[in-house]
């Protein structure tokens, strides 16, 4: 019999690997590249390039997962894997294969299988308690990914940290474990479930906010462009930063800007660089405050 988590690794994970694989062949990389990158010989990059778009596609669809959130998905995996940031790409793809199975994506599957057809142990999987951090950011998640629209998503992905006071650590903040990201439909859908250490990267971006001004507790990341900075600045202080030679250099280009003016910020723009995509980091006292001002970017550009 095998376990949920089995039935994810044979008839999920590798056709979700594969999508990435052809992503990323896409952009010009080559094959001994992406097997570095995935973490696989190149043999298997081979196998999964030679499979062809349209058999991955009848494989996820055979387990029943949506193919188009599952390529979506693989997009922006694929996107952070090249600008390097490999534990996003391993956030995202556990994510996703994890909502799928607490989602009940799987069970038709599973019970082919053999599975009991009384079998309910993925709906319990990630069940916890009451948090009222958790339970506003999730809230805020919701209204983002209902409201927002495609053009406020970045490529690699959109995300909603939201701190506890007086937060210090990233086991203090809370994201989702996966990204926000859009589907080739227009449509937004939040990948992941928030959950305190989820987002590290945005996280550090707030926890360095807050050591300056520790009343912003919530962080919205949002498409660059110079109509969302100029609304920005219409409510307030924007800091820009970069372009930034690396992406190890962002944190301290970041923290650099924060070390100048006495404003409190609304927003963070910085410009990318190389392997890095320019986004914009929306402050807020908390997740609604937040979200709401990155709203109001989508409701001026419409007006």
């Amino acid at each position: 019999m095998l376990l949920p988590h089995e039935v994810a690794a044979r008839h999920v994970i590798p056709y979700l690997r594969a999508a990435v694989a052809q992503a990323l062949h896409s952009r010009g990389y080559g094959q001994d590249r992406i097997a570095r990158l995935l973490g696989v010989t190149q043999a298997m990059v081979s196998k999964y390039l030679s499979w062809g778009r349209e058999y991955v596609e009848r494989r996820l669809s055979d387990a029943g997962v949506p193919v188009g959130d599952a390529l979506s998905l693989a997009g922006v995996a694929a996107e952070k894997l090249a600008r390097g940031d490999t534990q996003g790409y391993i956030e995202i793809m556990t994510s996703f294969v994890n909502q799928l199975l607490a989602g009940g994506t799987l069970c038709p599957l599973h019970r082919r299988l053999g599975a009991p057809a009384s079998c309910n142990i993925c709906a319990n999987l990630f069940v916890g308690g009451r948090d009222d951090v958790l339970a506003e950011l999730s809230s805020a998640v919701e209204r983002f990914t209902a409201e927002a629209g495609p053009d406020l998503v970045p490529n690699v992905g959109s995300n909603i940290v939201y701190a506890r006071s007086g937060a210090r650590g990233l086991e203090e903040v809370a994201g989702l474990t996966g990204a926000i990201i859009k589907l080739s439909s227009g449509r937004l859908v939040a990948v992941g479930e928030p959950r305190y250490g989820g987002s590290r990267h945005t996280a550090q971006v707030l926890l360095l906010v807050m050591k300056r001004w520790p009343s912003i507790r919530a962080a919205v990341v949002v498409a660059y462009s110079e109509d969302n900075v100029k609304s920005l600045e219409s409510m307030g202080r924007v800091i820009r930063v970069g372009p930034h030679c690396c992406p190890e250099k962002l944190l301290d280009d970041i923290r650099r800007g924060l070390e100048a003016g006495r404003e409190e910020p609304v927003a963070i723009a910085s410009l990318g660089g190389y392997n890095l995509e320019p986004v914009i980091y929306v402050l807020g006292r908390d997740a609604s405050e937040a979200v709401e001002r990155a709203l109001s970017c989508r409701r001026r550009a419409s007006a």
